[in-house]
């Protein structure tokens, strides 16, 4: 009988531990802004570089507009603005910033997948 008990505390152990990481992953995914096609953030950070311990070099994308920014504990400045082409902003990521984020794995996959049922729908056409 006491084996018994044991096994159930584990088992209720596991079963809490598994919504902690749950809600955990939700949480994150919120802070993000890309749960279930929230928004995506308005500024993404594109590359940052170190310059000295504590000093930086940010390359941010906002709007169609790439900004480049110097920053260290004292100030931020900005540094130097480019344009951003077509190519660029359609190759982007459909959510979340590259360098929080990384590359979006699954956005290859979900373009593949849609030109599959695309080419599908038009054969079944003909």
């Amino acid at each position: 009988m006491g084996s018994t008990n044991w096994l159930y505390i584990a088992m209720n152990f596991a079963i809490v531990l598994a919504l902690l990481a749950g809600v955990l992953y939700v949480l994150k995914r919120m802070q993000s802004g890309n749960l279930l096609g929230m928004p995506t953030r308005k500024i993404k950070v594109i590359e940052m570089v170190s310059v000295a311990p504590r000093q930086k070099v940010v390359l941010l994308r906002v709007k169609d507009q790439d900004v480049l920014i110097g920053v260290s504990p004292q100030q931020i400045n900005a540094i130097a603005t480019f344009p951003v082409s077509a190519e660029e902003l359609l190759a982007e990521p459909l959510q979340g910033s590259a360098v929080s984020e990384g590359a979006n794995s699954l956005a290859p996959m979900a373009r593949k997948l849609s030109a599959m049922l695309a080419a599908a729908q038009n054969k079944d056409k003909v």
